[in-house]
């Protein structure tokens, strides 16, 4: 009983994090089309561009250690947090390297 107290507790924790920030992620998931000195442009999953601002406080991981900026390369797949004005990345986890994109050139 007291674990199922504690799931919904969570549950509804989790639900009222979401409705404060107005049900949006705050995060971008894709592959990286363009790497440039102070952002990146990112193909979404759901095939739109974004461009995301890196900053000196933007942190990087990869394979769940941190990494550097340099570790980021045009077809990588990425899943950025961003600030809550979604225009900065927090965080850049750096994913393994989209094949297809490699073998075309970046194109």
């Amino acid at each position: 009983m007291r674990r199922i107290l504690m799931l919904l507790l969570l549950a509804v924790f989790a639900a009222g994090s979401a409705f404060a920030h107005g049900g949006k992620s705050h995060h971008v998931l894709g592959t990286v089309k363009e790497l440039h000195e102070n952002h990146l442009v990112v193909t979404a999953t759901d095939g739109h561009e974004a461009t995301v601002t890196l900053t000196a406080e933007t942190q990087y991981e990869k394979d769940k250690k941190p990494a550097k900026r340099s570790d980021l390369a045009a077809g990588a797949r990425v899943s950025i947090q961003l600030t809550e004005d979604n225009k900065s990345a927090v965080k850049v986890k750096i994913g393994q390297q989209d094949d297809h994109h490699s073998e075309h050139g970046g194109h």
